[in-house]
This record gives C-alpha cells, structure tokens and sequence, in this order.
C-alpha cells in the first residue's frame, strides 16, 4: 500500500472511531462531587416546573402543587451510582398518627416498591434509581412519574380510611 493511502486511512479511522463512541448525552454525575450533582439535579427539576431549594448541600427539596420531592445524589466513582428519591404527601387534617403509621406498616408489607414511612402530617415513601456516571433525563422523568403513580397504589390500600388529603392527580372517584 503507497504511504499517501495508508495516512489517509488513519484519520478516517479516528473518525470512525469518534463517530462509534458518541458522547454521553444527559446529566452527567460529577462522582464523588454529590454537592455539584444535587445542583445539577435542582437545575433540571427547576425546568420542569418544580419549585426548588438546596439543603444540607446535596439534598435537593423540590415542591409541586401539595406535592413534596427530595432527592439525594449518592455517587461513587468506581461503581454504582444512585439517586436517592423521596416522595411525600400530606396527611387529611386532623388524621390520626398512630393510623397514619399503621397505614406506612401496611403498605410496607403490602407493595413491594420502596420503603414508606408515617412522618408529621404526611406520609413518606423512599426508593432510589440506579445509574453509572450519566443521568438520562428521559429516564429520571420515568422513574419520578413511577414515584408519582405509587400514590394511586397507597390510594388503593387506604380504601375508605381518609387518611391523605388528596392531591392534584387523584383520581376523581377518590
């Protein structure tokens, strides 16, 4: 092969080689910089409509309507990573603590999709979402709305104890 040929062939195959391997696309996840990934974090919340604030540096708290959300950027930067998430919802007025708790207690036993827990005057449900280095933003929106549906499951158990107050995406046969 003439060597014009073969220093032709090189930079084509750089090309090739950049065009294989496409940059990441998303929220990428200073590891283990959680303070600079929870502002990355409220930035894109900020953008989808959530009111937003920083805690603690790395906890994101972020409110919707009577909807509250945390999240808490857990990055290690020889593995996993993982977005803590937090979701709440306000208790009925005047309802009962100790029958909130024993409604957390079922609902722990019943679904099998995080941890819930009775805080005052709302209840707590807890998961986190998995991922290495970078965020997809298709797929946190995915996992907030699973959180956000998990609301019509607790509806479910509480059946016709009046123990939450309803929010803005209940059903209307609440």
């Amino acid at each position: 092969m003439p060597p014009l040929r073969v220093l032709l062939l090189f930079p084509c195959l750089g090309l090739a080689a950049c065009a294989a391997t496409p940059a990441p696309q998303g929220l990428a996840m200073p590891a283990p910089h959680e303070t600079r990934a929870a502002s990355l974090l409220a930035g894109y919340l900020l953008g989808r409509g959530w009111t937003v604030a920083l805690a603690e540096d790395r906890l994101v708290v972020a409110a919707r309507g009577a909807e509250r959300l945390e999240l808490e950027p857990l990055l290690d930067a020889s593995g996993l990573d993982r977005i803590i998430v937090w979701r709440s919802w306000p208790a009925e007025p005047g309802a009962d603590p100790a029958a909130l708790a024993a409604l957390a207690l079922e609902l722990n036993a019943t679904l099998n999709v995080g941890q819930f827990q009775a805080a005052a005057d709302e209840l707590r449900f807890q998961s986190s979402l998995p991922f290495l280095d970078v965020l997809e933003p298709r797929l946190l929106d995915a996992y907030l709305e699973h959180t956000a549906r998990v609301r019509l499951a607790v509806l479910r158990v509480q059946g016709e104890r009046e123990l939450l107050a309803p929010v803005e995406d209940d059903p209307p046969d609440r």
